[in-house]
C-alpha cells in the first residue's frame, strides 16, 4: 500500500545505493541525502534494545524474512512499552516493484517519536561507521540522473507499467531535452497569425 501513497509506519529502504540515489535525486530541489545503513548491526542493536526494554520474541525476528507474522511483529512494535529503535524488515512475498527496487523497510519502534530519534537510539557512541550520510549536491543532480538513466535506473524501470513510464517522461525530458526558452541565447519571438 505504501507504494500507492497510503501512509504507513514503514520507511522504504533499498539494498542498492543507485536506486536510493535515484529516489533522493528524482524530485530534489536542493542538496539531498542517501543514508547507508549496516543492516546486521541495526538488527543486533535493535534486538538488544528491545530485550533490555522487556520485549521477548526477538529471536524469531532474526530470521532473514518475515511472512507478515502478526504474532511476531505485534508484541514487539504495537504493544507498550514502545522502545525507540528501528528494525529492518524484508518481505517474504515481494511484489514486482519491491523486486526491481531491491526494496526493504525500516520500522520504528516508537511512533510517538520522530524517526531520527528512533535511529539515534541505536547509536552508542562507538558505532560511527554503521550509518553513513551521503550528501549529493544539487549541482550534480542532472548529471547523476543521466548516469543512473544510462544504468537503467529510472522511474520507468523502478515502477513497471504505464504509470512508471508516463512519470518517467517528465524526468527524462528535462534531462535530455532542455526547454528552448530556458536557454538565454535563444531569441524570444512573438508569433502572430494573419488571415490569408
Amino acid at each position: 500500500m505504501q507504494h500507492h501513497g497510503a501512509p504507513t509506519r514503514l520507511l522504504d529502504f533499498t539494498y542498492s545505493v543507485y536506486v536510493a540515489a535515484y529516489f533522493a535525486l528524482e524530485e530534489a530541489e536542493d542538496d539531498c541525502v542517501v543514508w547507508a545503513v549496516d543492516g546486521p548491526w541495526v538488527l543486533q542493536r535493535s534486538a538488544a534494545l528491545l530485550r533490555s526494554g522487556g520485549k521477548t520474541g526477538t529471536s524469531k525476528m532474526l530470521k532473514p524474512f518475515i511472512d507478515d507474522d502478526e504474532q511476531v511483529i505485534q508484541p514487539l512494535f504495537m504493544k507498550k512499552p514502545y522502545i525507540a529503535t528501528v528494525w529492518p524488515i524484508n518481505g517474504f512475498r515481494l511484489n514486482e516493484r519491491l523486486r526491481v527496487q531491491q526494496g526493504a523497510f525500516l520500522i520504528p519502534g516508537d511512533i510517538s517519536r520522530p524517526f531520527m530519534e528512533n535511529v539515534s537510539a541505536l547509536a552508542n557512541g562507538k558505532d560511527a561507521n554503521t550509518m553513513v550520510r551521503l550528501l549529493i549536491p544539487d549541482a550534480l543532480r542532472k548529471e547523476a540522473l543521466r548516469r543512473l538513466w544510462s544504468m537503467n535506473i529510472s522511474r520507468a524501470a523502478l515502477f513497471p507499467g504505464l504509470d512508471g513510464f508516463a512519470r518517467s517522461l517528465g524526468v527524462n525530458h528535462s534531462l535530455f531535452n532542455p526547454a528552448p526558452w530556458a536557454d538565454p541565447s535563444v531569441k524570444k519571438r512573438r508569433w502572430t497569425m494573419s488571415a490569408a
